[in-house]
């Protein structure tokens, strides 16, 4: 997506944020873009290269000219050697079975709930079975935030597994703009959760053949809600686009592979931001729930024990 709107004729706009290792900057049109380290995970929305932010400033103008781009300050990257990121995908031909998948899934979230170093709304990933094993429960810590986003959280767990997509967007508006930052906890964990829906979707085109008119009504509705930053990563994740570690993770479990190489992908995906890794990371999660949900749903989906227990 960089590239496209980069060659696009007049590409321009204004630096919108700027921060240690990362700049980001709207388009005239609202597209919004962004510079990081080389060090980074990369992005549809990304470029990665070397550069110094301390001469560039919010309202900053910026243009595209040629393989340059180019800063009211004088700073110019350039492109002419970018190499084009392409994210892991996993085709309906290329998964495991639905028996698969849930078991890869739970034995994830186990042990993601065992790594005791959460933050934002990661905390809540040992609860977020709970709903659905019978025992929902209390989130023993005080903190006024996930106290606030507990109970969302929980009911968005049970829609999941009930497979209830229109009851994921309603209850999903409780968590657009909860928490601080450019991307509020809140739009991390609703990105997480609908870009799980979306794979799950693309992989199993039968088996979860949502409707696509609540989740568009959704984001549209969030544009309104949340900081343009985080709208756009949010409405990328709702489409199927991600973070390159968030891809390799759920491509890992698509795929039933083991866990200590989906275990991988988790460790650089919880790295990203203060705590946006973690979100997403929980949400996620919750969002594959409906895998499980699917096979109470219809039990006859199952494999010899054999193949599901070589997979995990």
């Amino acid at each position: 997506m960089a590239k496209g709107l980069l060659a696009t004729t007049g590409f321009s706009g204004k630096v919108l944020a700027v921060l240690s290792t990362t700049i980001y900057f709207a388009s005239k049109d609202g597209e919004i873009l962004w510079m990081s380290r080389d060090e980074l995970p990369m992005h549809r929305r990304c470029i990665l290269t070397s550069f110094q932010p301390d001469s560039i400033y919010v309202g900053q103008s910026f243009f595209a000219q040629g393989p340059f781009l180019k800063f009211g300050d004088g700073t110019v990257i350039d492109l002419s050697q970018a190499e084009e990121w392409t994210p892991s995908v996993v085709r309906p031909e290329q998964t495991e079975p639905l028996t698969v998948i849930n078991a890869c899934t739970r034995r994830l979230l186990e042990a993601v709930a065992k790594l005791g170093n959460a933050k934002g709304l990661g905390q809540i990933i040992p609860l977020i079975s709970s709903p659905i094993d019978g025992n929902k429960q209390a989130i023993s810590n005080a903190d006024p935030f996930l106290a606030k986003a507990h109970n969302s959280i929980l009911d968005l767990a049970t829609a999941c597994f009930n497979f209830d997509m229109t009851e994921v967007t309603q209850r999903g508006r409780e968590l657009v703009g909860l928490g601080p930052g450019l991307t509020p906890s809140g739009d991390d964990f609703l990105g997480g959760l609908l870009f799980a829906a979306r794979s799950l979707k693309t992989a199993f085109p039968h088996d979860f053949n949502w409707e696509e008119e609540p989740v568009t009504d959704l984001i549209d509705w969030a544009s309104t809600q949340t900081h343009p930053i985080s709208h756009a990563i949010l409405r990328d994740h709702a489409f199927g686009h991600g973070p390159e570690p968030f891809h390799d993770v759920v491509t890992s479990l698509l795929n039933g592979q083991d866990l200590v190489r989906t275990m991988g992908g988790v460790t650089h995906l919880i790295r990203i931001g203060d705590s946006s890794g973690w979100d997403i990371m929980a949400g996620m999660l919750t969002g594959m729930l409906s895998v499980e949900g699917k096979l109470s749903a219809f039990p006859t989906r199952s494999v010899p024990f054999e193949k599901e227990r070589s997979k995990i």
